[in-house]
């Protein structure tokens, strides 16, 4: 592909050479240097392409070799200026193109991150942003180098950063540390105390002095296990000891999901016809968009689906011009009606969805109920979800000086 370009920089031409002697004659032309590609035998004769200067050099190995010699083409560059140097718009047209891509191309128009989980995109753009590294930033004035070195200085929780700039496309690759591991300090005393409430259902204690029970109830922030020991209970002169209480606290909640289905609702039917609306949004002007003429939206019910594309003369050559299609699909409300047992089915689903949405994995769903209230228009739900988790925490004790 590159030697194509090259080629077609230079010029060439595509030839038909005939006669009794063209073996002769490519055998003489390899011999003088002359570069030949595309060579191809038809009922006509050779066909082949040969730059400019090594059609030049042909010239004699047709004379000797008695071979004739015709052009077919005239591929490349120079004949286009050639064929075009009487329009002097046209050709100061391209040439305004060609600079206006080169100068386009001294700049930064499209930054992506890849790796990061913890640190949100928009974290780590803004600090590059910072650093001058922004979208119409003018990419010589950058060091890649250095831009990787700031993250890693600036971001504890990033390991390892490597940024590289392609045309007018940088791309921040990065790989976050592992979280460090919990590191208990046994000398700073605390209490276990409940980080929400619930039904004890099972207490295992390391340190410290427990208050609670099996079977006992106790609201957000009670103390569990007590930090402070007396070495003897009911004698009130006798010396307290602080100590690092800790335990395994587990219990059982409650968790209440209240909504409602109603019966009739609206079904979109889709009449299949779309229309699409086009727009351009500069990335260096703050005009946000610039709506393209055509493509009106007549509808009444649509659902729209809007993307975004940047286009560039290649991957790593994307320019400041975002194309905006919002695509329109037209539908028909129809009135449908539930039947109670439909609604109670996707009232199951709902919860369903919700428990893996709203519950951490590892929270143990050991029962869930549900309760249907119906009415004239709609289904009211009531789910009591029962679940079995840890609740302990730690807070620290306030010492008094002695």
């Amino acid at each position: 592909m590159i030697l194509g370009m090259w080629q077609f920089t230079k010029g060439y031409v595509r030839l038909r050479v005939t006669g009794y002697s063209v073996e002769r004659f490519l055998n003489m032309a390899a011999f003088r240097g002359v570069y030949l590609w595309d060579i191809e035998r038809t009922d006509k004769g050779v066909e082949l392409n040969v730059s400019i200067r090594g059609f030049k050099m042909l010239r004699g190995c047709a004379r000797k070799t008695k071979c004739r010699t015709k052009i077919l083409e005239k591929n490349g560059i120079p004949f286009l200026l050639h064929r075009y140097r009487k329009r002097k718009f046209l050709m100061s047209g391209v040439l305004f193109f060609v600079l206006g891509l080169i100068f386009l191309s001294s700049f930064i128009w499209h930054i992506e991150v890849e790796g990061n989980i913890d640190v949100t995109q928009d974290t780590l753009l803004e600090f590059l942003e910072t650093q001058g590294l922004r979208t119409g930033a003018l990419k010589f004035r950058l060091s890649d180098r250095e831009l990787a070195t700031a993250i890693l200085n600036n971001f504890p929780e990033i390991s390892w950063a490597d940024v590289y700039t392609r045309g007018t496309r940088t791309t921040i690759l990065i790989a976050e540390a592992l979280p460090p591991q919990e590191i208990y300090d046994r000398q700073t005393p605390v209490h276990v105390v409940a980080a929400s409430e619930g039904l004890i259902t099972g207490i295992v204690t390391g340190a410290g002095a427990p208050l609670v029970r099996e079977n006992d109830i106790v609201r957000t922030g009670d103390v569990l296990v007590s930090g402070i020991l007396e070495l003897e209970p009911g004698n009130p002169g006798a010396p307290t000891v602080y100590v690092h209480a800790y335990a395994e606290v587990w219990a059982r909640r409650y968790h209440t999901l209240e909504f409602s289905i109603p019966f009739t609702y609206d079904e979109k039917n889709f009449t299949g016809r779309i229309t699409n609306r086009r727009a351009v949004r500069l990335l260096f002007a703050n005009e946000p968009r610039i709506n393209l003429p055509g493509g009106r939206n007549s509808f009444e019910s649509y659902d729209r689906i809007t993307t975004h594309k940047q286009i560039g003369a290649s991957g790593d050559y994307p320019l400041p011009f975002v194309i905006i299609t919002e695509r329109y699909y037209e539908f028909t409300p129809q009135p449908r009606t539930r039947t109670i047992e439909e609604a109670a089915e996707l009232a199951e689903r709902m919860i369903t969805s919700r428990i893996i949405r709203e519950f951490d994995f590892a929270i143990d769903i050991i029962d869930r109920q549900v309760n249907f209230r119906e009415t004239p228009d709609a289904l009211h739900v009531s789910a009591l979800i029962t679940t079995h988790e840890r609740i302990d925490r730690q807070v620290p004790i306030t010492v008094p000086n002695p």
